[in-house]
C-alpha cells in the first residue's frame, strides 16, 4: 500500500505541471494543423498544456472504434505546433488524460523540446509578421501595423499574429513587408481569409494564383480576394463625406456600387501571361472560384466607424443590377423591383458578361 500511495502522491505531483486549456485556446494555437478529414475520423473530448504552454495535447475518441487516444504537440523548428507523439487504443478519455498529463510532464522535465519537434520539412525562413526589419524606416510603416505593434491594448491581436504567421506560405515574397507598410489592408483581409477557412474546417494552400486554394471532403474552390481601397484619381477621387440619411442613401445607390464594382472588375478581366483567368489558373483550375471582397477605403478609428461596417448594401445593388422599393398606397403595402441603369457602360458590359 506504501508504494502505491507513493507512486499516486508522484502522478499527483507530476500533473501538477499541467493544465486544461479551452477549445478556443487550443483551436488557437493549432490552427494549422487539423486536417479537414479528421472531424469524420474522431471526436476531441478534452484539451491541455503544460504551464507555459510549450507543449499542447488533446484526447479524442475514435468514432470507428469506439476507443481513446492522445497526442502531444510541440512547436517545430518554424513555431507550428504539429503532433510530436501518439498513443490509442486506450479504454477511456480519463484513462488517456492521465496518461496525455504524465507525456506532458515528461516532456517538459526530461525532453528536448527542440529536438522533440523537429519534423524534418521545416522552411529556414519562417514567416513572422511582427519582426520588422532592422533597414525599415518607423515612417515607412502603415499607421494600422503601428497600432498593432505598439498599442498595449493590442497584445491578444498580436497573440493571434504570432500563431499565424509560421502557418502561411505565400507566394509572394513581399506579404509580410506590405503587411507592414503600404498594403496593410489588403494583406490583413487575406490573413482573415486564411484563418477562417481554417476554422471552418478546409485545407488551405497559398499558389501563385488565385490567392487560396480551398479541400475538404466537402469540396473544392478557389479563392481570390481583393479589397476597395481609396481613390487617387479619377472620378471617384472625389469621395463623398454623407451627413444625413438623404446623403446616406445617394452615397450607397451611387458612388460605393462604382467602388465595389471597379474591384470586382479588375480581378475578373484580368489574365496570366498565358491569356488565363483565375479560375483557370493553379491546382484548382475550373473549380468554383469565389471572389472575397472587402471595403477599406475608409478607415475607422478616431470616433469615425469604417467604411466596411455600413456599405455591404451597395454591394448587392452592383452584383443583382436592382434594387427593392416599398411604399404604401391606401394602407396596402406595395414592393417593386427596381433595375438599376446607372452603371457605366464598362461597368455595364462587365456585369452583363458575368
Amino acid at each position: 500500500m506504501g508504494e502505491a500511495k507513493a507512486k499516486n502522491n508522484l502522478r499527483l505531483e507530476r500533473e501538477k505541471l499541467s493544465k486544461r486549456i479551452s477549445v478556443s485556446r487550443f483551436n488557437l494555437l493549432a490552427i494549422g494543423t487539423r486536417k479537414s478529414p479528421a472531424p469524420y475520423l474522431y471526436e476531441e473530448v478534452d484539451y491541455w498544456a503544460d504551464l507555459d504552454e510549450r507543449v499542447i495535447g488533446l484526447v479524442a475518441r475514435d468514432v470507428t472504434d469506439d476507443d481513446y487516444y492522445w497526442c502531444l504537440l510541440v512547436r517545430d523548428r518554424n513555431g507550428r505546433f504539429r503532433s510530436a507523439e501518439i498513443d490509442c487504443n486506450l479504454r477511456s478519455a480519463a484513462y488517456a488524460a492521465v496518461a496525455l498529463r504524465e507525456r506532458i510532464a515528461k516532456a517538459v522535465t526530461e525532453d528536448d523540446l527542440a529536438l522533440l519537434g523537429t519534423q524534418g520539412d521545416e522552411t529556414n525562413h519562417p514567416t513572422d509578421l511582427l519582426s520588422v526589419p532592422a533597414n525599415c524606416k518607423p515612417e515607412d510603416l502603415h499607421p494600422n501595423f503601428k497600432l498593432l505593434l505598439e498599442s498595449p491594448g493590442r497584445a491578444p491581436a498580436r497573440a493571434v499574429f504570432k500563431e499565424l504567421g509560421p502557418w502561411l506560405a505565400p507566394s509572394d515574397p513581399h506579404f509580410v513587408k506590405e503587411f507592414q507598410t503600404k498594403q496593410f489592408d489588403q494583406r490583413l483581409w487575406e490573413l482573415y481569409l486564411w484563418a477562417t477557412f481554417r476554422e471552418l474546417g478546409y485545407d488551405v494552400t497559398q499558389p501563385e494564383a488565385p490567392d487560396f486554394h480551398i479541400v475538404s471532403p466537402r469540396g473544392e474552390f478557389t479563392v481570390e480576394a481583393t479589397t476597395c481601397a481609396p481613390s487617387m484619381g479619377g472620378v471617384l477621387a472625389d469621395h463623398p463625406n454623407p451627413n444625413t440619411p438623404e446623403e446616406m442613401k445617394a452615397f450607397l445607390a451611387n458612388y460605393m456600387p462604382m467602388k465595389f464594382g471597379g474591384a470586382l472588375t479588375a480581378k475578373l478581366r484580368k489574365r496570366s501571361a498565358g491569356g488565363e483567368s483565375y479560375w483557370e489558373r493553379g491546382p484548382g483550375a475550373g473549380k468554383p472560384f469565389v471572389l472575397a471582397v472587402a471595403d477599406f477605403h475608409k478607415p475607422g478609428g478616431g470616433g469615425e466607424i469604417g467604411s466596411m461596417t455600413y456599405t455591404q448594401e451597395a454591394l448587392w445593388l452592383y452584383l443583382f443590377g436592382q434594387r427593392m422599393e416599398w411604399s404604401f398606397d391606401k394602407g396596402e403595402l406595395t414592393i417593386r423591383t427596381v433595375k438599376l441603369l446607372w452603371l457605366p457602360p464598362v461597368m455595364q458590359e462587365s456585369f452583363d458578361r458575368f
